[in-house]
């Protein structure tokens, strides 16, 4: 029986967990057979201030595709294809054709899940030039499932989210733009609450699974939730859920718990507020172990 294989298209760096780092290893852990295309070789995240290394080549990303393509095909091969943080247009406009390759050369089609990676919290990590290439592959008809935070998708749609009613409005503007069955926001603040959205076309469903905050920053969790949320997107018949969802956020509490534990530990300091590099080895187990059944997030039907 073939084993569940992913192709995993972001960033990479020498040290910590961020892009194909956070969502390579997890994948494995769970069963998935991965192949990474890496968009930079930096030595770690820019988190910590300073970094050294540099962009992958829009030129060798097309390379590596290329090579693929010579000892394998594509469109049977994987189960899934992520997309991650790319950082310029013209990488990205190289992904996009190779997408377009693949998802017209045979009948078996893999699931396309773009985390479109722009930035956060009212600011760009990439160049506006990125922009209209994500809303064109958006616009493929190819896309399964799309995992933006609350600043990109309100940058995608166009639609500022300030209320339960705009999220419908920015829900509805989205579709029609872009046409995508199923959408997660990782992180949408209502009335001064975090909740994930999931929205999924063919029920049409709308949900909110509130969100059990800790307090404090970790780097390369958005990566690690996409990865999370693929997997069980491909376990439950690639059909979303609140369940499915809670289960995500539930795990991805455990992985923060267990890497802000370690790292408050290291430091003798139980006052940390920011996690540069969640432990995404020591805190494995998180992935697949039994669930408490007496704890359960709050659902909200929109």
């Amino acid at each position: 029986m073939k084993s569940k294989s992913a192709l995993s298209i972001s960033s990479h760096v020498a040290h910590g967990y961020v892009g194909n780092r956070a969502i390579v290893f997890p994948l494995q852990y769970l069963g998935w057979d991965v192949d990474a295309i890496n968009t930079t070789n930096f030595s770690n995240h820019p988190g910590y201030g300073q970094f050294k290394g540099a962009s992958s080549s829009s030129e060798l990303v097309g390379e590596i595709f290329q090579g693929l393509e010579k000892i394998l095909d594509i469109s049977d091969e994987y189960d899934i294809i992520l997309t991650g943080y790319t950082p310029s247009e013209q990488i990205l406009e190289v992904v996009y054709e190779e997408i377009k390759k693949v998802f017209h050369a045979g009948q078996r089609r893999p699931a396309l899940i773009v985390d479109p990676v722009l930035g956060d919290n009212g600011k760009l990590y990439v160049s506006e030039k990125v922009i209209p290439l994500y809303e064109k592959i958006l616009r493929t008809g190819f896309v399964s499932l799309t995992t933006p935070n609350q600043f990109e998708f309100e940058l995608l749609s166009g639609v500022k989210i300030t209320s339960k009613q705009t999220l419908r409005e920015a829900i509805q503007t989205f579709y029609k733009k872009f046409r995508i069955p199923n959408v997660v926001i990782s992180s949408v603040s209502l009335d001064a609450t975090s909740y994930c959205i999931g929205y999924t076309h063919s029920k049409d469903r709308l949900f909110a699974v509130k969100i059990d905050e800790i307090d404090c920053h970790f780097n390369g969790c958005g990566d690690l939730f996409t990865a999370i949320v693929a997997h069980h997107f491909y376990s439950n018949g690639f059909e979303l859920s609140s369940d499915l969802i809670s289960t995500v956020l539930r795990r991805l509490r455990m992985v923060l718990e267990k890497s802000l534990e370690l790292e408050a530990r290291e430091a003798k300091n139980h006052e940390i507020k920011n996690v540069k590099d969640i432990r995404v080895v020591s805190s494995r187990n998180a992935l697949d172990e039994p669930l408490d059944p007496s704890y359960s997030l709050e659902v909200i039907q929109l």
